[in-house]
């Protein structure tokens, strides 16, 4: 089982650096290293993995509040999600460009390749774009994981100028007989098009168009016409949001009570925020109960209370650092609620008024009236 561990670990960390480098050096290199090989790699390995990671961050849009106190990563969606269409769109342009341009290649017409070159100039623009929106986190707090979600767009641009390089070339080789027609208006756009120094340039002039095509199409489907660009302004904590997002709740870590907050609502049943240490923290009746219950023995026996403390704090707090998903939160809510139900007991027993203790449970100053 270790040595599977190990096998996936260096996937998933070490092949998208190693092709990255190897891609870089085929750039640069007139003798290509493994060139097929390695752009099928990284297009067959690079999507699902960036997707998979992306999941796995488990991004929030910028209106909601973030759950801080576990593996969370503290930031927002780059993108925000009702931009996905638009988004997928545009990489699904860049990605066809692409398959067409280098499986076809001295196949296609000079006219096919141009519309290709600038499905590919509308997608790398993004790319760029996408890295500029997360150079800020990677830059200043270079948090794992977030370097690795622009890797396949670095290595799709590099892919894509080697692609466009090779097919002029190869092209420029052929020295095609460029059709002559007796429509001067014709005869002159042939002879731009035949113009293989010029592929770039009208690329450019030809993805206006296209965008516009793709625009129009995507607001049929109720996208907005300047989806591509909201899509990174309408976040928050990225280069180039522009969004204020509510301040995080804390999900203290250290308790069994509190980690078990971070479990599903309908039944860990979050009542109201509270304070604790100066945080603002969510807290449910559980919570509340067990406070209660500590403050009473507290205050009625200290010496047992710093007695349980010690030993709560000696085996809770290395057992609750164990708590990271919602479903093992959702367990220790069920198997702490036997607890609950003799702290409860305990406080209608020996309190005058228990649901004042309770109640008054992370509110800043407990006063019990």
């Amino acid at each position: 089982m270790a040595i599977i561990y190990l096998v996936i670990g260096f996937l998933v960390l070490m092949v998208p650096i190693i092709l990255t480098f190897l891609n870089i050096l085929n750039l640069f290199k007139k003798k290509k290293i493994k060139e097929n090989v390695i752009d099928i790699l990284i297009f067959l390995l690079g999507i699902p993995l960036t997707v998979l990671l992306y999941i796995m961050c488990d991004f929030k849009d910028y209106p909601e509040t973030l759950r801080l106190g576990g593996m969370e990563l503290g930031l927002h969606s780059p993108i925000a999600s009702w931009s996905l269409p638009t988004v997928f769109s545009i990489l699904g342009l860049g990605i066809i460009s692409y398959i067409l341009l280098r499986v076809k290649k001295l196949k296609l017409p000079p006219l096919i390749i141009v519309v290709a070159m600038a499905g590919i100039f509308i997608c790398s623009i993004y790319m760029i774009i996408w890295i500029i929106q997360l150079s800020k986190n990677i830059i200043e707090e270079f948090i794992w994981g977030i370097p690795y979600l622009v890797l396949f767009p670095l290595n799709y641009i590099l892919c894509c100028i080697r692609a466009e390089i090779e097919i002029m070339k190869k092209y420029k080789q052929q020295n095609l007989e460029r059709k002559e027609y007796k429509n001067k208006f014709l005869n002159e756009c042939s002879k731009i098009l035949y113009n293989i120094d010029n592929w770039p340039i009208i690329a450019i002039v030809f993805a206006i168009p296209l965008v516009v095509i793709l625009i129009c199409i995507l607001v049929l489907f109720g996208q907005r016409p300047d989806e591509a660009i909201k899509a990174f302004l309408e976040t928050s904590d990225w280069t180039l949001s522009t969004k204020i997002s509510p301040p995080p709740i804390t999900y203290d870590a250290h308790y069994l009570c509190t980690v078990s907050l971070r479990g599903h609502r309908n039944l860990v049943k979050p009542i109201r925020m509270g304070i604790r240490h100066g945080e603002k923290i969510v807290v449910n009746r559980q919570l509340c109960i067990a406070n209660a219950f500590e403050d009473l023995i507290k205050e009625k026996m200290p010496r047992f209370h710093h007695f349980i403390r010690y030993i709560y704090d000696k085996y809770g707090y290395p057992l609750s650092k164990h708590i990271n998903t919602s479903i093992e939160a959702d367990i220790t809510y069920i198997l702490m609620k036997p607890l609950e139900w003799i702290f409860l007991i305990v406080l209608y027993t020996f309190d005058v008024k228990p649901e004042n203790r309770i109640a008054t449970q992370y509110i800043g100053n407990n006063i019990i009236k």
